[in-house]
């Protein structure tokens, strides 16, 4: 049971990532330290890497950062909304500024509401939930412009707290574990956990799948990663560049590879830097978009299926939705109650109704609160799951499937046609980090397609040399193949200057 946005595909990332150094807002003056690229080939598949290790204090005094935040001198930040680090740690709008989309600017983008100097989404913002500086709880979350407890998770005075395994609140709120049976191990007080969780402070969880106890007790997955097999990862096609899961495939800031910044003017599309707008063809002319791609921020995203610009820029889906044709929806069996997925078929707190909570002392059972779960499901802190078929509770309370996989007869498996890469559930067709096969990576630049590596229109394989031209940047193929720089002139946007 989770407190955070459980990502459906992981691939693990090391953490050896040099810190950059970042100036200015952007400008083409702003420099970046070198950092080492995190990129398939850092992808580790036998042995992941250690997890993150959130050992800093954030400014509510939790010491835990949200899921989309990063640590930017031990203070918990939004680089997308922070204006003392817009885009990067570090990076500071002037102030007549603000931070839109992670990027300084004189205004906000369409939707956008303008709180201070941050551009922010008040229907999914957690600092600005429903009206500026309306901040929701260390514990909550934001949907519909509401604060909220997370689904599987009750409220218990002023803060949402899981049943399973708080021994403050073990099973109901109150309920406190002492003595010989201190631990809270899946809702009920022990004097040891259940068979495949791990004693962290009397609380009882897996620490292959736990976001607060990845790998080791208080281990916190944050800056979007998430904790499959015991370490913290990024979504499958996403790189770990300065602490923040990152879709290095349209980010302005790490364009194809942490580190590789695109100039003023430019837009990172598949991973290479563009001039002009998100088109394909012709920079700066709109007409014939078939890549259904649009510039936010300048990041080339699809608004019809990015959960971080669905249906327009910088419209957010609360954690746990998905982006289907530019609507934030929840996944398929679970229900939107005012910005939280719930399983209004187990959740004893939203049982059969969005606003049906269950008495202590009963469970939730298809959908009806009652005193024992009906026959074939079995009692996971009040909610009546199937453990052959519960990706939450798969073959025990508690145990939880991660990576993409499913829950099929007790077990955790990769639905088709996924692999298991290292843990992983991976479409090797198309991902790059492992194309037609696990652990094959393709070069940077170059797109997975029908499990094979190719270049792309903005950077193709000149001379069939076997590598990916930035035709952008390159002395030797400036504008396009074969066209070389005199001396004295360089590559910039295209033309030798």
């Amino acid at each position: 049971m989770r407190l955070v946005l459980r990502l459906a595909f992981v691939s693990f990332v090391g953490l050896a990532i040099g810190a950059a150094t970042i100036t200015g807002c952007g400008d083409d003056d702003a420099t970046i330290a070198e950092v080492p690229e995190a990129g398939p080939d850092a992808v580790v598949v036998d042995s992941p890497p250690p997890p993150i290790e959130d050992t800093g204090a954030d400014a509510s005094g939790s010491g835990n950062c949200r899921q989309d935040e990063v640590k930017c001198a031990g203070v918990c930040s939004n680089v997308r909304t922070d204006p003392k680090n817009c885009g990067a740690c570090g990076t500071a709008c002037a102030a007549n500024e603000v931070c839109n989309l992670g990027q300084c600017a004189t205004s906000c983008s369409a939707g956008l509401i303008e709180c201070g100097q941050s551009c922010v989404d008040t229907t999914s913002d957690p600092d600005n939930c429903g009206a500026c500086a309306t901040a929701c709880g260390d514990t909550e979350q934001c949907g519909a412009g509401k604060c909220s407890c997370p689904a599987n998770t009750a409220r218990c005075g002023a803060v949402c707290v899981d049943l399973s395994k708080d021994p403050a609140n073990c099973g109901a709120c109150g309920t406190k574990c002492v003595s010989t049976q201190a631990l809270c191990s899946n809702g009920g007080c022990a004097a040891g956990c259940a068979t495949g969780l791990s004693n962290c402070n009397n609380s009882c969880v897996d620490l292959k799948s736990d976001d607060t106890s990845c790998g080791a007790c208080g281990t916190t997955c944050i800056g979007g990663t998430t904790c499959i097999n015991g370490a913290c990862g990024c979504a499958t096609g996403q790189l770990l560049c300065n602490g923040a899961c990152t879709d290095v495939m349209s980010d302005r800031l790490n364009c194809g590879a942490c580190g590789a910044k695109c100039d003023n003017g430019e837009v990172c599309l598949n991973g290479a830097c563009k001039v002009g707008s998100c088109f394909p063809n012709a920079p700066g002319n709109d007409a014939g978009n078939s890549s259904g791609k649009v510039d936010c921020g300048g990041q080339c995203v699809r608004l019809t299926n990015d959960p971080k610009n669905c249906g327009a820029c910088g419209k957010t889906c609360p954690p746990d939705f998905l982006c289907d044709e530019a609507k934030c929806v929840c996944p398929a069996g679970k229900t939107d109650c005012g910005g939280v997925c719930v399983d209004l078929k187990s959740d004893p707190q939203r049982c059969g109704a969005c606003a049906t909570q269950c008495n202590p002392g009963q469970v939730c059972s298809a959908g009806a609160c009652a005193a024992t779960c009906a026959a074939n499901l079995t009692s996971c802190t009040g909610a009546c799951v199937d453990l052959q078929t519960n990706v939450d509770n798969c073959g025990a309370c508690g145990i939880e499937c991660t990576g993409g996989s499913t829950c099929v007869a007790g077990k955790c498996e990769c639905p088709a046609p996924t692999k298991n890469c290292g843990g992983v559930c991976t479409n090797t067709e198309r991902d790059r980090a492992h194309c037609g096969e696990c652990n094959n990576a393709c070069q940077q630049g170059a797109l997975c397609e029908n499990s094979t590596c190719s270049c792309t229109e903005q950077r193709p394989n000149c001379e069939d040399a076997g590598v990916c031209v930035d035709l952008i940047k390159s002395n030797a193929h400036c504008g396009a193949c074969g066209i070389s720089c005199e001396a004295g002139t360089s590559c910039k946007g295209g033309s030798c200057k």
